[in-house]
C-alpha cells in the first residue's frame, strides 16, 4: 500500500514538473516528450513519467501520436478563454442548484477549508491550498443532484485549472477572499448570489492566467 502511494505522489510531482515547463513555455507546442528523456531530467523510472504523460493528455496539453509518441499541444487565449467561460456557467448553475440541500455539517467543512486555506497562505503551501481549494469547490456543488453537469463541472475542475494558484501564486488571496464572499452567500441563503461570486470567481482566474501565458 505505501508503494502505490510513493508511486502516485512521484507521478504527480513529474505531471506538476511536466504541466509548468509546458505553461511557462519550456516545452512548446509540437515539442516531442520523450519518456526516456524526461525520466533522465527528473530522476525517475519511466513508469511516472508514462503515467503523468496520460494525466496531461487527459488534461488537453498532450497528444499521444501514432508512431511518434507524446506530443505536447499547448493551449492558445482562445482555448483558456472557452474553458473558463464554460465552467464559470456550469458551475454557476451547479452551486445554485447545490445550495439548499447542503447539511450544516457541509457547510461546517466549507469553513473549515477556507481557514485551512488561509494557513496555507501563510506557510506559503501551495500544494496544500490547490488541494484544499479543490475540495471547497467540490463541496460548494453537493447538494446538486443532476448527475451529468457535475460530471462536466468535476473535469473542468480536476484539468489544468486546478493547478492555477501555482502559474499565480499572488491569486491565492484573492481566491480565498472570495471564498469567504461565497460562504456569506450561504448564511444569507442566496443561491443567485452564490452562482455570481462563483462565476466571477472562475473568470477572473480565466482571465489571470490569460495575462500570465501572454
Amino acid at each position: 500500500m505505501n508503494q502505490i502511494k510513493e508511486f502516485h505522489t512521484l507521478q504527480e510531482k513529474v505531471t506538476d514538473m511536466i504541466r509548468e515547463s509546458i505553461f511557462n513555455q519550456i516545452y512548446k507546442p509540437g515539442e516531442r516528450l520523450i519518456q526516456d528523456e524526461l525520466a533522465s531530467r527528473f530522476g525517475v523510472s519511466r513508469m511516472p513519467v508514462r503515467e503523468a504523460l496520460r494525466c496531461l493528455e487527459r488534461e488537453g496539453l498532450v497528444a499521444f501520436l501514432p508512431h511518434k509518441g507524446a506530443q505536447v499541444i499547448g493551449f492558445r487565449r482562445e482555448d483558456i478563454e472557452e474553458l473558463y467561460y464554460l465552467r464559470a456557467l456550469l458551475e454557476g448553475i451547479t452551486v445554485q442548484k447545490s445550495m439548499n440541500f447542503l447539511t450544516n455539517e457541509d457547510t461546517a467543512e466549507l469553513h473549515l477549508l477556507v481557514e485551512k486555506m488561509d494557513q496555507d497562505i501563510e506557510n506559503h503551501d501551495m500544494d496544500s491550498f490547490i488541494s484544499h481549494n479543490h475540495q471547497f469547490h467540490l463541496l460548494l456543488q453537493k447538494g446538486c443532484n443532476w448527475k451529468k453537469i457535475k460530471l462536466l463541472t468535476k473535469e473542468f475542475i480536476e484539468g489544468y485549472p486546478a493547478h492555477v494558484p501555482s502559474l499565480i501564486p499572488k491569486t491565492m488571496f484573492v481566491s480565498n477572499d472570495e471564498h469567504k464572499q461565497m460562504l456569506r452567500a450561504l448564511e444569507l441563503r442566496d443561491p443567485i448570489m452564490l452562482r455570481q461570486l462563483v462565476e466571477n470567481h472562475i473568470m477572473r482566474a480565466g482571465n489571470a492566467l490569460t495575462q500570465v501565458i501572454e
